[in-house]
Formats: structure tokens, sequence, C-alpha cells
């Protein structure tokens, strides 16, 4: 279930500018109205939201009802990966969740920026993967073109703006490594 960089067509700019809008002001209103106020326990009905726009989950990700989605159409979230209470998932870029990940409450997922040295302050899109059995911490912040690593845990309130070895432990602003995981260390087998 990877993402390639073929996700989209190629399409006229200015057209995809207004679809892309579209989407994400009914996707807003679905949030809203059927998303955020569902049960705690509800992940299926989540799920089913979340697919009608696009993203790609597997059946058994978890997403809670406070977590924010910018555009599903550019999540994928693999067994077991769980976005925690009110993370916000800005997915202006793809955001690829591995298998038995753990995204603990408030951490913000940020796969675009802006480009500071141009006049204009384009806005630059990337993407953020989450590999298989990586956890990041509360209140973590996540920017664009990051690989957290198979194993490796993001600490408490770490700001992790390189891509994170497998098996690292970080933490800090910005995230340093603190130390490594056991060697012996795998991931739960399903």
């Amino acid at each position: 279930m990877s993402l390639s960089s073929s996700f989209y067509p190629q399409r006229p700019q200015a057209q995809f500018e207004r679809c892309n809008r579209f989407k994400r002001a009914l996707w807003s209103l679905v949030w809203l109205c059927l998303f955020r106020p569902s049960p705690r326990i509800a992940f299926t009905w989540r799920r089913g939201l979340l697919r009608l726009f696009g993203a790609r989950l597997a059946a058994t990700a978890q997403v809670y009802p406070s977590t924010r989605v910018w555009a599903p159409w550019n999540l994928a979230m693999h067994a077991h990966a769980v976005l925690g209470e009110c993370v916000d998932c800005q997915s202006v870029g793809l955001i690829e969740i591995g298998a038995d990940v753990a995204v603990s409450q408030y951490v913000h997922l940020c796969a675009a920026s802006h480009a500071i040295d141009s006049p204009d302050h384009a806005t630059t899109i990337g993407t953020i993967r989450l590999e298989p059995g990586c956890w990041v911490f509360a209140g973590a912040f996540i920017g664009p073109n990051v690989t957290v690593g198979r194993g490796a845990v993001v600490g408490a309130r770490s700001v992790v703006v390189k891509s994170v070895p497998a098996l690292q432990v970080v933490a800090g602003n910005p995230a340093k490594c603190i130390r490594q995981r056991a060697a012996e260390w795998a991931l739960p087998s399903h």
C-alpha cells in the first residue's frame, strides 16, 4: 500500500486548485457534522468517512474523532496504526503511517511549508513517512520530507525536521538522538 508521486493525474494548476478547495470545503463540512461528533469507539464509521474522501486505510487503523485531517486523499494508514486524540494531520502532501505506529495526542504532522527565500513565500509540499513500529509521543511536531524510521521513538514536544534512523530515540527542539533502542527489538506479529 505504498504511495507514489503519481498519486495525482496531471491537471492544469487552476483546475486542480478549484477542485482541491471544493473537496477540502466538503470534507470540512463532513468532519464537522459526521466525523467529529461520532462516539469515541466508532472507528469503523470514521474509517468509512475518510475512505469516501480517498484515504487509504487498513481495516484495523484507528483515527479518533478529535483528529483533524486536512486532506484525507493524502493519507495512508497501515494495519494497527493509530492517530490519537487531537492530532493535527496537515496532509497537504502525502502522509503514510506504517503498521503498528502510534501517533499520540496533540501531535502535529505537517507535510507543507513555505519557501522563505521566495518573494511570494510559495507553499512547498513534502511527504511524511512513519515507518512500522515507530512511536510519536504527545505534542511532537514532524515537518515535511521527514521519515521516522522503523521502531524509532520521537519524544514528547520534540520538533523533528530531519529524518530519524531506525530504532533511534530522539527528543528536543530540534530533535536530537538521545539513545538507541535495543537491537533485538521487533515488531509484534499479527
